[in-house]
C-alpha cells in the first residue's frame, strides 16, 4: 500500500515564493508594482493563519475530558423531602431504558465534539500538517503570477539577456561609429582653418555685429578666437565646446567655455536670456533635425533684437567639395542657405541677411580671353558663368534679428 504524501507546508511555499520575488527584484525583472502587490499577499496570508492560545486550549481539552464520560450512576438519587430517596429510585427503574437511550445520544455527541476539538489542536499545534483551503487557493494565484510573468516575453531572464545583447551590438557599432582620431583638434585646426591671426582677422568685422547684444553665447567655439574678438569690443561673452582638449584651451586663456553640447547648454538657458548666439562652421557637423532644433531654441532663448550668426561652408560653391568640405571627416552634409534663411524665417526671425565669404585664392579662378569680338564676348560670359558655379564663395554667414 502506497504511503500517503506529506501535505504541503504553508510556511514553505511562502518562503519559497519570497525568495523568488527578492531574487527577481534583484535582477530588476519584477516592477515595483508587482513587488507591493506580491508583498501584501503574503501580509493577508501570515494574518489569516493566526494562531490561538494553544495552552489555554489544552487545558480546557483536559476539563472536558474529565467530565466527558455519561452514565445513569452518575444520576443524584439523594432528597431533602422525607422517602424521596425511594421514590427517585422507584422511578429510574421505571424510565431506565429511555434514560439510558438518551445518555448513549449525549455521549455520542459529545465524543464527536471531542474528536473535533483535539483535531483544532493538533492543527494549531503543527501547522505545517494543516494547510487551509483558502491559503492553498491564495499560494497558487501567486504561483500563477509569477510563472505568468516568467514565460512572458518582457521579464523573463531569457528575454533580458537576448536584450542586454542587442544593446552592447549597438554600443559596439556606435562605438565604430564614433570619431576619435589620435591628433589633437588644435593642430587639425591649425592645419586646415589657419592660424590664431588669421581667424581673427577673418572674423572681426562679424564680432562688431554683436555691439550692445551681450550675453553671447558661441556654440563651437574651438580655439576662442571668437571670444577673444568679443571680449575687445566689450561683449559679454561664453563658449561652449563638445572637445575637451580645446575647451580646456579656452579656459587656460581666460575665457569661460564649458564641455558640453551646444545644444543641451541652449535648453538649459532661460526664455530670453541671451543677447547673442553664434555657430561658426558648426551646422554642416548637426544632423537635419540638430539644425531645426537649434533654430527653433535660438528663437526662444533670445531675447527681442538679439542676433542669431550661423556661418558655414556654401554648397552653391562646388570648389568647395573639392577642398574644405570634405577635409574635415566630421562632416556631415552642407547647409543650403536658401534652406538655412527659410528656417529662421519661419523660426520668427526677421531682417535675415547673407554675408558671402571666403573667396577662393584668385589663381583658381578661370580667366577671362583678351577679345572684343562677339566670340571673344561669348567666351567671357561663360568663363562668368562657370566661376559663378565653380569658384563661389566658400563659406556664407547667415545673421538674423529676433
Amino acid at each position: 500500500m502506497e504511503q500517503a504524501s506529506e501535505p504541503p507546508s504553508v510556511d514553505g511555499l511562502i518562503d519559497e515564493l519570497r525568495r523568488r520575488v527578492e531574487q527577481r527584484e534583484r535582477e530588476g525583472l519584477y516592477p515595483p508594482e508587482l513587488v507591493d502587490d506580491l508583498h501584501e499577499h503574503f501580509r493577508r496570508i501570515a494574518a489569516h493563519r493566526s494562531s490561538g492560545d494553544l495552552d489555554d486550549m489544552r487545558t480546557r481539552l483536559q476539563a472536558l475530558e474529565a467530565v466527558a464520560r455519561f452514565s445513569p450512576a452518575k444520576i443524584p438519587l439523594n432528597s431533602g423531602v422525607a422517602g424521596g430517596a425511594r421514590f427517585h429510585a422507584l422511578v429510574s427503574r421505571l424510565v431506565a431504558r429511555q434514560t439510558q437511550g438518551i445518555l448513549e445520544q449525549v455521549q455520542q455527541f459529545a465524543d464527536s465534539l471531542r474528536l473535533v476539538l483535539h483535531a483544532m489542536a493538533h492543527a494549531i499545534e503543527q501547522p505545517h500538517a494543516h494547510v487551509h483551503a483558502d491559503l492553498v487557493g491564495q499560494v497558487d494565484a501567486l504561483y500563477e503570477q509569477l510563472a505568468a510573468l516568467e514565460r512572458g516575453p518582457a521579464d523573463s531572464a531569457a528575454v533580458v539577456a537576448g536584450l542586454r545583447e542587442r544593446v552592447q551590438a549597438l554600443e559596439d557599432v556606435e562605438r565604430l561609429r564614433r570619431f576619435e582620431p589620435f591628433f589633437s583638434k588644435d593642430r587639425f585646426e591649425e592645419s586646415f582653418r589657419g592660424t590664431r591671426e588669421d581667424l581673427l582677422d577673418r572674423y572681426r568685422d562679424l564680432a562688431t555685429r554683436f555691439r550692445d547684444c551681450g550675453p553671447v553665447l558661441d556654440i563651437g567655439c574651438g580655439r576662442g578666437e571668437f571670444l577673444e574678438l568679443l571680449g575687445a569690443e566689450g561683449i559679454e561673452a561664453r563658449g561652449v565646446e563638445l572637445d575637451p582638449d580645446l575647451a580646456e584651451t579656452c579656459r587656460a586663456r581666460g575665457f569661460d567655455v564649458v564641455h558640453a553640447d551646444g545644444l543641451d547648454v541652449l535648453r538649459a538657458a532661460a526664455k530670453g536670456s541671451l543677447g547673442g548666439i553664434v555657430l561658426i562652421q558648426v551646422v554642416e557637423h548637426l544632423t537635419p533635425q540638430q539644425t531645426v532644433e537649434l533654430v527653433l531654441l535660438a528663437a526662444d532663448r533670445l531675447r527681442p533684437g538679439g542676433r542669431l550668426l550661423l556661418e558655414t561652408v556654401n554648397p552653391q560653391s562646388l570648389y568647395v567639395y573639392a577642398h574644405a568640405l570634405y577635409v574635415d571627416p566630421t562632416h556631415t552634409q552642407p547647409v543650403h542657405p536658401a534652406y538655412l534663411a527659410f528656417l529662421v524665417r519661419e523660426a520668427g526671425f526677421s531682417g535675415v541677411e547673407i554675408d558671402w565669404r571666403s573667396e577662393p585664392a584668385s589663381e583658381e579662378v578661370l580667366d577671362e580671353v583678351d577679345a572684343d569680338d562677339s566670340v571673344g564676348k561669348t567666351v567671357n560670359e561663360n568663363v562668368r558663368r562657370l566661376n559663378t558655379l565653380l569658384f563661389a564663395p566658400q563659406d556664407y554667414a547667415l545673421i538674423a534679428l529676433r
